[in-house]
């Protein structure tokens, strides 16, 4: 059975210093939280990763991407803490605090990152990790939709990490 988990969460709450309790730029959380998955197919190739707001739906309009990551390695089976930072070979995709209105619209820096969770009350976040079938070869930056498509296809399984962070 494919799972993930993540020492960063503790009776389903993932701890302050991965979000607005954290280490911050400009406002958005940088320290990733450590993740570890097993149990994921044989022919499995790559992993890709989603960590995503829907209780961000009634108040932004959208679910919020906290952090997309592509072409994990079949031989990876851990990110451990900071890894969005620290591992110049995973490779990242855009998260959700560059949307084009106030107070958002951050810079690549902060962007093509982990955006940790920064909200103003108790939400529910999701982490996907997905087993597929071959590499994505999407470049640093890519965007969800991108993803999304790259993977149309090719999942072979998904974990599913569901934690309440609390402001």
């Amino acid at each position: 059975m494919f799972q993930l988990t993540s020492q960063g969460i503790q009776n389903h709450r993932i701890a302050p210093k991965y979000g607005c309790h954290g280490d911050c730029m400009e406002g958005v959380p940088q320290l990733s939280i450590p993740l570890a998955w097993s149990g994921f197919p044989e022919n499995t190739v790559s992993f890709a990763l989603v960590f995503q707001d829907y209780d961000n739906i009634p108040e932004e309009g959208f679910s919020w991407i906290h952090w997309l990551a592509a072409d994990i390695p079949c031989t990876q089976t851990r990110l451990p803490e900071d890894a969005s930072r620290r591992n110049h070979s995973l490779i990242q995709g855009r998260n959700s605090w560059m949307a084009p209105f106030p107070p958002y619209k951050k810079e690549k820096s902060i962007t093509d990152y982990y955006g940790g969770p920064a909200p103003e009350q108790p939400h529910n976040y999701e982490f996907r990790l997905f087993a597929l079938d071959r590499y994505l070869h999407l470049k640093p930056g890519f965007y969800y939709n991108q993803l999304l498509s790259e993977m149309k296809g090719h999942i072979l399984d998904e974990a599913v990490l569901s934690a309440i962070y609390k402001p």
